[in-house]
């Protein structure tokens, strides 16, 4: 769980983490749309140090229209500086990893986050433009058809174009269109939908192994920028059941330790910003085996229980009450709300079915 709670905090740091793929090198000059993928997830040669600007462009239903400019720096380390602004040049954002710290600064507002030295959370920002591709091909090529469509100069360099559409309707990736740099398969244009979103990057100047002057990735903060450590937005407590349920402020379901079935870690979770709320997360195992995760918090009012079923997912009942099963590839989870609270379960352990799981549940009792 660690991991995820990282992972929800990285989402504030990096813009390229959505838009920026890349992927490895490669002598040769055709191929079919299978051998592009297959070279892209098995080849390991990684792009090194590279200056590159970038323009994005999101349409969401009900929305006006958002288009951010970006320019980054990387360097053969993995030092890394992001700026992005809007089209009209508000909305500007500095972000730089030094390798040790991150900063993240917005000028208009004088707010700044930081991170001091923390790996974890400061690997999250170094994922490379060749695992974004790894992640991104994983996730379509079992999903989708994929072919080639006309190949054309994007940024000045050559491209490979990759066509993926959904093989099933409301897809939870939708339809996706890379051009991909021949020589060391950077995505340099990406045309992405996912339900009402629709996200069309394209890099407009690349420059490969350039002189990047040493003080870039250097970056002093204001004296009156307002400060916050990033660690400190999602507070998070190793607690009992019972401070658990105090802290929600109600009680709450849990599973009996029974049949070798035990609780090995309860944690209370308070996030800020947008999703501001307290949440408690149960870790269990089944004879000292990670079992499941079961996510308790107060269910939002609107709960989006008119959306269409995404591809994946289905309709259940769990404790007489509506839910929704999700499974994709290796992941697998299961949402329900109950007496105003929403309860979400990770399955950990593949063996485990949904049988299993709902006699557990038939037998769940509340924390007193």
């Amino acid at each position: 769980m660690k991991i995820l709670k990282l992972t929800k905090l990285a989402g504030l740091i990096s813009l390229t983490g959505v838009i920026i793929m890349a992927g490895c090198s490669s002598g040769e000059n055709q191929y079919s749309p299978a051998e592009v993928i297959n070279n892209a997830l098995e080849e390991t040669t990684e792009l090194g140090a590279y200056y590159a600007e970038a323009e994005m462009m999101t349409n969401e239903k009900g929305k006006d229209p958002e288009q951010i400019l970006m320019k980054e720096w990387v360097s053969e380390e993995g030092k890394r500086r992001i700026e992005t602004e809007t089209q009209d040049g508000s909305g500007k954002s500095i972000t730089v990893n030094d390798g040790t710290n991150l900063i993240s600064y917005q000028p208009e507002t004088k707010q700044a986050f930081v991170v001091e030295e923390n790996p974890d959370l400061l690997s999250l920002n170094q994922v490379s433009p060749k695992q974004q591709a790894e992640q991104l091909l994983e996730m379509v090529q079992d999903t989708h058809d994929i072919s080639l469509g006309g190949e054309k100069k994007v940024a000045g360099r050559e491209t490979y174009h990759l066509i993926a559409k959904p093989k099933e309707d409301n897809a939870l990736v939708g339809d996706q269109e890379l051009w991909v740099d021949k020589e060391n398969w950077m995505v340099l244009k990406i045309n992405s939908s996912s339900g009402d979103i629709k996200t069309k990057m394209t890099y407009t100047k690349v420059e490969v192994d350039p002189e990047i002057p040493a003080g870039t990735f250097t970056f002093t903060l204001p004296d009156d920028a307002e400060v916050q450590n990033l660690e400190e937005l999602n507070q998070t407590q190793e607690v009992t059941l019972d401070e658990a349920s105090v802290n929600i402020g109600t009680p709450f379901f849990y599973f009996p330790e029974t049949d070798g079935l035990s609780i090995s870690r309860v944690e209370l979770l308070e996030t800020q910003g947008e999703m501001q709320r307290k949440e408690v997360n149960v870790d269990y195992q089944k004879d000292g085996m990670p079992y499941f995760t079961m996510t308790v918090f107060e269910s939002p009012e609107e709960t989006g229980e008119n959306s269409e079923m995404l591809t994946g997912e289905e309709a259940v009942t769990v404790r007489d009450q509506e839910g929704t099963y999700m499974e994709m590839n290796d992941f697998r989870s299961l949402v329900w709300q109950e007496n105003g609270l929403s309860y979400s379960i990770i399955f950990v352990d593949p063996n485990m079915t949904m049988e299993d799981f709902k006699e557990l549940a038939d037998k769940m009792a509340l924390v007193e």
